[in-house]
């Protein structure tokens, strides 16, 4: 009888960590992922809904701001899409995927100089990436002179 016991708290104990494992229904992951099917299909307003929602249950997820930034600047919404970039900034001053993020959004404000010193802020936070931004920081240069 007490192994019969025991074997059922186990198989219960199991269950339960298998479900803890799952992310939550409005978890950042799961509202991101659904926010990336909804891009993929064009339902740009519920994309928008949805990475707005990944930052609302979890205000602090670099990964839900970041994707939540990158939406906004491929809609044009520059100033927000800053804004958020900023955001992820101010929780990780060493991200270089968001100084990238704000270079680019600069960029498209046509703001060089600040577009410049967050790329090279994106490199010095990360070496690694000063050969795959060099053409863009050369095309910049060119527009500076």
């Amino acid at each position: 009888m007490l192994r019969s016991i025991l074997a059922a708290l186990l198989v219960a104990t199991a269950s339960i960590a298998a479900v803890a494992a799952e992310p939550a229904p409005t978890s950042a992951a799961t509202l991101i992922a659904r926010a990336d099917k909804y891009w993929t299909e064009g339902k740009l307003d519920k994309a928008g809904e949805s990475f707005a929602a990944a930052v609302a249950a979890e205000p602090k997820s670099s990964t839900a701001l970041l994707r939540l930034a990158g939406f906004q600047l491929s809609q044009q919404d520059i100033s927000k899409s800053v804004a958020t970039y900023r955001q992820v900034i101010t929780l990780e001053p060493k991200n270089s995927k968001a100084w990238i993020g704000m270079g680019l959004a600069y960029l498209h404000s046509g703001d060089t100089e600040l577009a410049r010193a967050a790329l090279d802020e994106a490199i010095r936070v990360d070496p690694a990436r000063k050969e795959s931004l060099k053409p863009l920081l050369a095309k910049l240069d060119e527009r500076s002179h």
